[in-house]
């Protein structure tokens, strides 16, 4: 080890507490108090639907959130929530049992360098590692987490000198992860743009079909399997977003348009929201599935429904839902011939070839920027920084 740097525990340099149990809180008067609905993409977000805990100001006092502390998600992603792990919101607010608030001894170490630590490979990999795992959830209990090592400089001089670095790093990586991810989606939608004038132009002159005039809808043949009922092997497994898992068997056969019937990509259009599937596969009953007489009809409905929003076709806010009557009444400008269909699949196919070659560009980008992430705070507690 690094000289000046010491390994001791997190309970001999924080106090863990758990939040309120689940079992505390009521709809109605009372604190706001965060729960996992709150917790988005790594922060505490105030979503104006809290629930409020039915508690007095002196059980308050317990588990009131403080600007400083440091909170760490003891469920699935075993994060530390809050910007960069520290709560930072004005207001009176508690937090909820699956949360842990580490209250640091700051004459000992930063809050600011054991949220770093806590965010690195290795002690992330030790805590899942230690992990208590049900169907659904995995757990880490607080005073396992309590006993996790903790390699740090014994002067917060150093600590301070290693969170400026990493904090200018970050920032950068920030910034530069907010630029690849504004191009990768203005790819998407530089190819979204061009399809839309291709299909308006077409409009004028093209006749306008549905779905179920120009396709045979095969939901009824969906066969949803749960995790633990699956067998593993070499058949594609397709739900809402794409391929899932892969199973033993396969109930289709042959090309099919596959599209999203629910979940937040319909609105988000993150991922495609149509995609093809070919050979033999399974399809559960998040996906709808349409069958087409000529493949070039096929390709020309992925397209235009790529191309298009969807919002007017979508019911349900907290689960966005594409439901086949819905779906069915999408207006599809078409050409009647399936040389004219070939011929303007064959121009869109040229465009998106571009946009893809743009969107890799990007992701690799991205995934440089995490990789180079990891590396910072591998070389910032080896010593190396």
């Amino acid at each position: 080890m690094k000289q000046g740097w010491v390994t001791t525990t997190l309970r001999e340099v924080a106090k863990t507490q758990y939040g309120l149990s689940e079992g505390m809180n009521e709809a109605g008067d009372g604190f706001k108090i965060f729960r996992m609905g709150e917790v988005q993409g790594g922060r505490l977000i105030d979503t104006g639907r809290m629930k409020r805990a039915a508690i007095s100001t002196a059980e308050f006092e317990r588990y009131a959130l403080r600007k400083g502390d440091v909170l760490f998600n003891r469920t699935n992603s075993f994060e530390l929530v809050g910007k960069t792990g520290i709560f930072d919101l004005d207001g009176e607010y508690c937090f909820a049992s699956y949360l842990v608030r580490l209250t640091v001894n700051r004459d000992r170490l930063l809050p600011e360098f054991l949220n770093y630590f806590m965010n690195s490979a290795a002690f992330q990999a030790s805590v899942k590692a230690k992990a208590s795992r049900s169907i659904n959830q995995a757990n880490i209990n607080a005073s396992i987490l309590a006993n996790e090592t903790v390699r740090m400089p014994e002067s917060l001089e150093e600590q301070r000198r290693l969170v400026a670095i990493l904090d200018e790093a970050f920032q950068g990586i920030v910034t530069a992860k907010a630029n690849a991810d504004k191009n990768l989606q203005n790819g998407r939608d530089l190819f979204r743009s061009h399809a839309k004038s291709v299909f308006l132009r077409g409009a004028e002159h093209w006749p306008t079909r549905t779905l179920d005039q120009i396709s045979t809808n095969l939901d009824s043949r969906r066969v949803p399997i749960t995790k633990s009922d699956r067998k593993p092997g070499e058949v594609p497994y397709y739900g809402a977003s794409g391929i899932v898992d892969h199973v033993a068997d396969y109930i289709f056969e042959g090309d099919t348009l596959l599209v999203s019937e629910d979940g937040a990509n319909l609105l988000a259009r993150s991922t495609p929201i149509a995609f093809p599937a070919s050979g033999r596969y399974w399809v559960n009953n998040h996906a709808h599935i349409l069958k087409f007489d000529r493949l070039e009809t096929q390709q020309f409905v992925e397209f235009f429904l790529e191309s298009i929003p969807l919002d007017e076709y979508i019911t349900g806010a907290a689960q966005p839902k594409l439901n086949q009557k819905a779906l069915n009444s999408i207006p599809i400008p078409i050409p009647d011939s399936v040389a004219a269909q070939a011929r303007a699949v064959e121009l869109l196919d040229r465009v998106s070839e571009q946009t893809e070659k743009l969107q890799v560009t990007y992701a690799r980008k991205l995934a440089a920027l995490d990789e180079l992430r990891r590396s910072l705070l591998h070389q910032a507690f080896s010593g190396d920084l």
